[in-house]
């Protein structure tokens, strides 16, 4: 395995934690505790260790037939994870009460290759995405909740995606990789839910970026920006101020049966 690979599994370990601690303020705030959660997109199953750990009954699946053999290696006590495309859920209907994805959208319905970093968007990637948007609704609970996050395609600099860890690209929009919130509530539509933006303070951690010098120095300013935006998420002003968010976290609500 690559020094590249290891170091970015290894952050992909630390980040997992971080991202349960976050999901879990906002899971708490549901009327119930939840008993079910599915994480879409789960990698090397990192969050739903973390997730069991916490008494949270969680099952992961990814489409990637490498991550099964890092289940493997990983998971010496094994934990429910499933290879399984986004588009196609092997799950029941209102199985789950928390559905969660984490900068999985964005892979959906393009291919990526590296040296240099590039994209290319297959013409049946807004049908895919929509697809994947479709069966994580359909996989919640009327009473749940759908939550997914994702670099920001409305933003036009991508901190996520490159050749190294930290690295960055400047992308056009609209983004052949990053979907946009309006992209995301079109989608939703489609399967019947609202998409609604949450405040992001607490869930960068800005350690990427931090590997460099400008990135330090920007850190602090990003995240008093961040906090003047979620001021303005709270206060249901959150689809004109979208573009400016460089990394979005969207739930979905699923919409009354009329």
């Amino acid at each position: 395995m690559s020094n590249l690979l290891e170091e970015s599994e290894r952050h992909e370990a630390q980040a997992a934690q971080e991202r349960v601690a976050y999901y879990g303020r906002l899971v708490s705030s549901l009327d119930y505790r939840p008993t079910l959660l599915l994480d879409v997109g789960c990698g090397n199953g990192y969050a739903v260790k973390e997730w069991r750990a916490r008494g949270v009954n969680s099952f992961g699946v990814d489409c990637s037939l490498y991550r099964m053999s890092r289940w493997v290696n990983e998971h010496p006590a094994p934990i429910p994870l499933v290879v399984s495309d986004a588009t196609a859920l092997p799950f029941s209907e209102g199985t789950f009460d928390v559905v969660l994805s984490s900068g999985m959208i964005e892979h959906v319905g393009v291919d990526e290759s590296s040296s240099p970093y590039t994209v290319r968007q297959r013409p049946e990637k807004s049908a895919l995405r929509r697809q994947a948007i479709s069966e994580m609704v359909r996989a919640s609970a009327e009473s749940g909740r759908v939550l997914l996050d994702f670099p920001n395609g409305s933003f036009p600099i991508d901190f996520w995606h490159g050749d190294n860890v930290g690295a960055f690209r400047i992308h056009s929009i609209p983004d052949a990789l990053l979907p946009s919130f309006g992209d995301i509530r079109k989608w939703a539509e489609s399967a019947r839910s609202k998409a609604v933006i949450l405040p992001l303070s607490g869930r960068l951690k800005f350690r990427q970026v931090g590997r460099h010098l400008w990135g330090r120095l920007a850190a602090p300013i990003m995240r008093v920006l961040i906090g003047l935006l979620d001021l303005f998420s709270r206060a249901g002003m959150g689809r004109p101020i979208a573009p400016l968010y460089p990394y979005l976290v969207v739930e979905l609500r699923k919409e009354p049966h009329a």
